[in-house]
């Protein structure tokens, strides 16, 4: 893990893009750190005291839960996260998490301290409601994660992932062309789809042969992005996307 001195202002990206421009331009001077992970490397550790959030500026983080006992425990993710979000804003409130932080790809992240957090948002109602807001679009995440996996068939669970990856990837200006470094591995698909690898092959060489997209090495190349909608029975209204 390394951590420097920010030069340059952040860009408002992403879901940040929901804050009022008054109030991203008190947020962004917080910022006065970056911090880079390599891809698997540890951020936080479920239970570990934060004094401190991380806003994601490149890269793909995750947040993964440890289950089983010690001997053959395996972890499990429960949820990514996309330039522009705040990884750990939850942690202002709770100090502690009850899940780990992974570095999925290498990342470079913002940091900002608790207390200047609280030093902005103090007699800042609307601000507070802002902030507060980027919590509720991650419940809702959640939920269209278990409501995903709980109903969909294995095609429309990968497929709907992709959708919603890459509609949040777009909000962060994350494409070139259609094409999406995900840099996802099969393993950390199939994790957060609750499907196997032979599944995973299965549905990859469909979505394939259906001239829908393409999935090689971490690279999402979308070939029809309205095909792949709807095989994925794709609604972003739960993304509550700036500006939707």
């Amino acid at each position: 893990m390394l951590e420097f001195k920010k030069t340059a202002p952040l860009a408002q990206i992403g879901m940040m893009r929901q804050l009022s421009a008054p109030h991203w331009a008190q947020l962004e001077p917080g910022f006065t750190t970056l911090r880079e992970c390599t891809a698997g490397e540890v951020i936080s550790e479920r239970g570990q005291p934060l004094d401190h959030s991380l806003l994601l500026v490149d890269g793909i983080v995750g947040r993964r839960i440890k289950v089983g006992r010690k001997q053959g425990a395996r972890h499990h993710l429960v949820a990514l996260q996309v330039p522009g979000d705040f990884v750990d804003l939850h942690a202002y409130p709770l100090k502690v998490l009850d899940h780990d932080i992974v570095a999925i790809t290498n990342v470079r992240m913002a940091v900002i301290s608790h207390e200047r957090v609280k030093s902005l948002i103090d007699n800042q109602p609307e601000f507070i409601r802002q902030l507060w807001s980027l919590t509720l679009v991650d419940a809702a995440i959640h939920r269209h994660w278990a409501l995903r996996n709980g109903t969909m068939r294995a095609l429309q669970r990968v497929a709907n992932l992709f959708a919603e990856l890459i509609t949040r990837m777009d909000a962060g200006g994350a494409a070139v062309s259609g094409s999406y470094a995900l840099n996802l591995s099969q393993p950390h698909i199939g994790d957060t789809c609750g499907l196997s690898g032979v599944h995973i092959n299965r549905v990859l060489r469909t979505l394939r042969e259906a001239n829908c997209c393409t999935y090689v090495k971490g690279e999402l190349v979308v070939q029809d992005r309205a095909a792949l909608n709807l095989i994925a029975e794709f609604d972003p209204d739960y993304l509550y996307l700036p500006g939707s």
